[in-house]
């Protein structure tokens, strides 16, 4: 099953929405790379049940981001304050406040 790393943003936006299991088993195979198989094995579940929860959480975060948008938000966001940044210049004022709330969507 290929990886999609757009879910590895989707993950960081909405993981704390997912139960303790789906958290773990995402972790699992998207950051510590494990195969349905030792996720299987580490979580005493089938390959396949292995497989299901990876895809119903993936499933899950696509249609939350798609009801929320926090993500598409945010990136908005980034790119509207990279603008403003270069028209503050000189107002010391000003870039500290643009650098302030960049720090809010990292």
């Amino acid at each position: 099953m290929p990886k999609d790393l757009k879910i590895v943003e989707y993950y960081d936006t909405y993981g704390s929405l997912l139960t303790e299991k789906q958290r773990e088993a995402m972790e699992m195979y998207y950051f510590s790379d494990l195969s349905l198989t030792e996720i299987a094995e580490e979580t005493g579940v089938t390959r396949q049940a292995a497989f299901n929860t990876i895809k119903n959480c993936e499933a899950r975060l696509y249609e939350l981001e798609n009801a929320m948008k926090l993500l598409e938000k945010r990136n908005t966001a980034k790119k509207l304050l990279s603008s403003l940044k270069p028209m503050l210049k000189g107002s010391e004022e000003g870039e500290k406040l643009v650098e302030e709330i960049g720090e809010l969507f990292n």
